[in-house]
């Protein structure tokens, strides 16, 4: 009896000397899981400033690969095993986590957010309650990249009608250039998409997305028809065998120099110098058929930090938040990675920020995504899926529009 009393105490004395050993590891230590990998560098000098004023807390970033990282937390946050803070998606993609009880409202816990802008904040909101889940970081633009050099070179500048665009992009191919670094395979049927996003505004107009939600106008409609045919169109200028070039083979095309252009959003201005310090680019909107001084461009909120409901350590990590809420976070966000911040203010130190802030002041929401991603089947499900094929004139433009209409009309209730 007295063996087994002292094996008792000594296992007690154990799970208490774990338990303790545990608390001290995780005291003042705030997991925050991200998809952004290729940010890792620069979130980690983000938050090392945090830190630095707040030295009894440790910001612990965990990156995890986009393609895997909403499976990753989904699983995790089921479990009761996330963390702290979570990069949340944005619009229809953080529902299911606000649906399932996993995150806190912060409308009370955060005060900044009442200074950020509606438009910024519409990617964090619950759609049944109205409250904010998220801290926003960003509202990208979406824009044409291209490499400053290749186009001084070839005595090109910047189109300010789709014509210039077209024989900009002969000139180019007559060189030997790659004209549209592009690609969607293996995955990344997205990238592609967002082509629709940098061509789209420039034939429907900033004002076809009210239309859209109203329901004054479909995706049949004419304007957005024309959009896909443009797309289309750019078939002859873009990657060689463009349909199993995916989204990363296209990036190293632009950010190597094989290619004078590439369609893509603002989180790709840090990404670029990160990978190659010495490519010299900027970023344009894509013209109309008219020149005017500024197109139409899509923008939106990219996503948003949220507090897990499961948190074993709220109060710092709500701390955090009102870090990531800050003027503070915001210039450090557009110094280190390049693109606008949620929050207005900030001074644009690199100028291809500057002409993203630009290109803001006629923005209109990302159609597919804004608008259409809250239920399935989604718009963005179809085109990513059938993209390629029209692209390749296996499928009409038409045939495009008619099937993201029909999957969308299945849930899509306009707004009176």
């Amino acid at each position: 009896m007295l063996n087994v009393r002292r094996h008792l105490k000594s296992a007690t004395i154990g799970v208490l000397a774990l338990a303790a050993t545990a608390l001290s590891a995780s005291a003042g230590e705030v997991t925050l899981w991200s998809w952004r990998t290729e940010d890792q560098a620069a979130m980690e000098k983000i938050f090392a400033a945090f830190t630095a004023k707040n030295p009894d807390i440790t910001v612990k970033l965990q990156f995890t690969p986009d393609a895997d990282y909403q499976n990753r937390l989904s699983t995790a946050l089921r479990g009761g095993k996330g963390p702290d803070i979570a990069q949340l998606k944005a619009y229809g993609e953080l529902q299911p986590l606000v649906d399932g009880g996993y995150l806190d409202a912060l409308d009370e816990s955060v005060p900044a957010l009442k200074d950020f802008t509606p438009a910024a904040l519409g990617g964090s909101v619950g759609i049944a309650d109205g409250k904010i889940y998220g801290v926003p970081y960003s509202t990208p633009v979406m824009g044409v990249f291209y490499n400053t050099e290749i186009f001084e070179k070839n005595g090109i500048a910047v189109p300010k009608t789709y014509d210039e665009f077209v024989a900009a992009c002969e000139k180019l191919k007559a060189a030997g250039v790659l004209p549209i670094a592009a690609g969607g395979a293996n995955g990344s049927g997205w990238a592609l998409e967002i082509n629709a996003g940098v061509v789209g505004p420039s034939v429907f107009g900033a004002g076809f997305y009210d239309e859209m939600m109203s329901g004054k106008a479909k995706f049949t409609d004419p304007r957005y028809v024309k959009a896909l045919e443009k797309i289309k169109a750019l078939q002859p200028y873009y990657s060689d065998g463009f349909a199993g070039v995916d989204y990363t083979t296209a990036t190293q095309q632009f950010i190597s120099g094989k290619a004078a252009m590439f369609f893509g959003g603002a989180w790709e201005n840090g990404s670029f110098k990160a990978q190659n310090p010495n490519l010299k680019f900027s970023i344009f909107p894509f013209p109309g058929d008219k020149a005017e001084a500024q197109p139409a461009v899509s923008a939106f909120s990219d996503g948003s930090y949220g507090l897990v409901s499961d948190s074993g350590n709220k109060e710092d990590a709500t701390k955090v938040l009102a870090f990531i809420a800050s003027p503070e976070f915001a210039q450090l966000f557009a110094d280190n990675l390049g693109w606008p911040p949620a929050r207005t203010g900030a001074t644009a130190n690199d100028p291809v920020l500057k002409s993203m802030l630009e290109m803001q002041a006629n923005a209109t929401p990302y159609l597919t995504l804004v608008g259409f991603r809250w239920q399935t089947p989604t718009a963005s499900s179809v085109i990513q899926a059938e993209i390629i094929d029209m692209i390749e004139g296996k499928i009409a433009p038409e045939k495009l529009a008619a099937d993201v209409d029909a999957a969308v009309s299945t849930w899509f209730k306009p707004k009176s």
